[in-house]
């Protein structure tokens, strides 16, 4: 079952506040294995997360080019734009 693109976007934004503030964590704590562990854990659904909306709604980042012969980047609308992240029917 395919996750609608928003609330794809929405767990996207999530791994990656998750995964931003651990590493700010870890500037400070660089030993803490579990601190480590769930960095590791959240970067590993993060990309699972972005390979699945970039697989279904085309790429997030210019570095989401899929090479298909054409610039699909430019392709609408763009990831931070309201019609990309309702669920419009």
């Amino acid at each position: 079952m395919m996750i609608s693109r928003s609330r794809l976007m929405r767990q996207i934004q999530t791994l990656a506040f998750a995964a931003h503030e651990t590493a700010l964590y870890l500037d400070g704590h660089p030993d803490d294995r579990r601190a480590i562990a769930y960095y590791n854990m959240q970067n590993e659904k993060l990309a699972d997360a972005v390979a699945e909306y970039e697989k279904n709604y085309g790429p997030l980042t210019a570095n989401g080019f899929d090479g298909d012969g054409s610039w699909t980047w430019i392709r609408g609308p763009w990831p931070w734009k309201y019609e990309a992240n309702a669920d419009v029917q």
